[in-house]
This record gives structure tokens, C-alpha cells and sequence, in this order.
């Protein structure tokens, strides 16, 4: 079941489908769009050529996404494939990230996550400093 603030984004956005695939950064969690930010995602990528970088790409990103439907409870399917990639139970984070996507984790594997922030904030600080933050 998909968090209250998250079907209320697919609503506005008029969705009724999400596309899951591997995340960008990293194969401890997953990426979901809306329908309609996959495919302006995709129609952007696509017309940015055929650099071997850019093919590669793809095929990580593109070519693992599955569509799935939002049912009228405002539940989502994660296919068994992506589930077992990231060994998902009954529990699942969702995670916000931007107004375009969210994230699906394990919750023990985000909780890491944040350990390793944590662990080191100099860091982060000094990445998000050196964009002008």
C-alpha cells in the first residue's frame, strides 16, 4: 500500500500506473515514477543519442523498468524479479525523493544507509557546500 501523500501524487498527476526499475545509484533499493514522469524521462534520455555510455544506460535503466498498475486501494505489485533482487518482505519504505520519483528499500538496508550518513556528515555537508547549499 502506497503511502497517502504518494497516491495523492499520482492523482494530481492524473496516473494510474507507476513504472519500478533499478535505481540509479546503487542495488540496494528501487526507483518508481509516475506513469507520466517515466515516459518525459524516457522521451529525454532517448533523444540525447547513442553514446555507448548513454546504451548502457538504457538498458540498465530502461530495460529493467516494469510497469504496474495502482489499484483502486492504491496498492502496487512489485514484480517477484525486483522483489527477490532486494530479498523485499511484507515490509517496504517508501522514501520520497523529488516530485518525479520515489524509492522503494528494505527498511533494515535504509536504516544503514543513514548509519553511513551519519557516520560521516563532514562529508555530505561538504558535497551539498560545494553545490551552493
Amino acid at each position: 500500500m502506497m503511502p497517502k501523500r504518494f497516491r495523492a501524487r499520482l492523482a494530481e498527476l492524473n496516473d494510474r500506473s507507476v513504472w519500478i526499475t533499478n535505481a540509479l545509484d546503487g542495488a540496494d533499493h528501487l526507483e518508481v515514477r509516475p506513469d507520466s514522469s517515466f515516459q518525459a524521462f524516457f522521451a529525454k534520455v532517448s533523444a540525447l543519442g547513442n553514446k555507448k555510455s548513454l546504451l548502457d544506460f538504457r538498458r540498465y535503466y530502461f530495460g529493467s523498468a516494469i510497469e504496474v498498475e495502482v489499484d483502486a486501494a492504491g496498492r502496487i505489485l512489485v514484480p517477484a524479479q525486483l522483489r527477490q533482487k532486494l530479498q523485499l518482505s511484507d515490509k517496504v519504505t517508501f522514501l520520497g525523493v523529488d516530485s518525479e520519483r520515489f524509492e522503494l528499500w528494505q527498511p533494515q538496508v535504509l536504516d544503514e544507509r543513514f548509519a553511513q550518513v551519519c557516520d560521516n556528515p563532514e562529508a555530505l555537508l561538504d558535497e551539498i557546500s560545494a553545490l551552493g547549499l
